[in-house]
């Protein structure tokens, strides 16, 4: 299975595959999208959006922080791929995380379990990340257990009620939508302005 980050394109007409999840061929909107379709889409942008601000910067860019109280890319990169993982194979599929799976915790020494949300800013601010291309390597084999599980995702599965903190029993739809989709776009955009702050590329339109 080819998972191999791509720009996705629009035409008037849309058929979009759970491989769209790291972003796969070329794919198009049709009426009457399936949820699992519309995830798969807006997933596979975020895939490929967070590998595009993260890809061409130094670890002194990686880890720069514009203004006092602003967390750098690398934290907040971290932080979302982390919820991913944890999310994805954790909370919906009482499976190991990759960063168990790969003992990045020890390797890189960082939390074996936290992921950010709530952490003491101080902490944040200095937590050190490996090289971006070390970290994508991660976020890449994060991305990939990602689309295997929307390849098997069924309606079935999307209704499942979930407890995940802090919006207690809620359908997997509703996890995925809010904590892939809506909070990877929020991080994405302070990844944009990190970079323009250091005179790179920032949104793309």
């Amino acid at each position: 299975m080819d998972y191999t980050p791509q720009a996705v394109r629009f035409s008037l007409t849309c058929e979009v595959r759970p491989r769209d999840l790291v972003s796969g061929p070329q794919s198009t909107w049709r009426l009457g999208v399936e949820p699992k379709e519309y995830l798969a889409h807006f997933v596979g942008n975020l895939h490929r959006e967070y590998e595009e601000a993260i890809k061409d910067l130094t670890q002194e860019q990686f880890q720069f922080r514009p203004f006092e109280d602003a967390n750098h890319i690398g934290f907040t990169a971290w932080h979302w791929v982390r919820t991913e993982d944890n999310i994805v194979q954790f909370v919906l599929q009482r499976q190991p995380t990759v960063w168990v799976d790969k003992g990045l915790d020890t390797a890189w020494n960082l939390p074996r379990v936290e992921q950010g949300t709530g952490m003491d800013p101080g902490q944040a601010h200095e937590m050190q990340l490996p090289a971006p291309a070390d970290f994508l390597d991660y976020a890449r084999s994060v991305w990939e257990r990602t689309g295997a599980y929307f390849e098997g995702l069924t309606k079935d599965e999307l209704d499942r009620i979930v407890k995940v903190n802090p919006f207690g029993e809620v359908p997997v739809f509703q996890i995925l939508g809010q904590t892939l989709v809506a909070h990877g776009n929020m991080h994405l955009g302070e990844l944009h302005i990190t970079r323009q702050f250091q005179g790179k590329s920032g949104f793309n339109f």
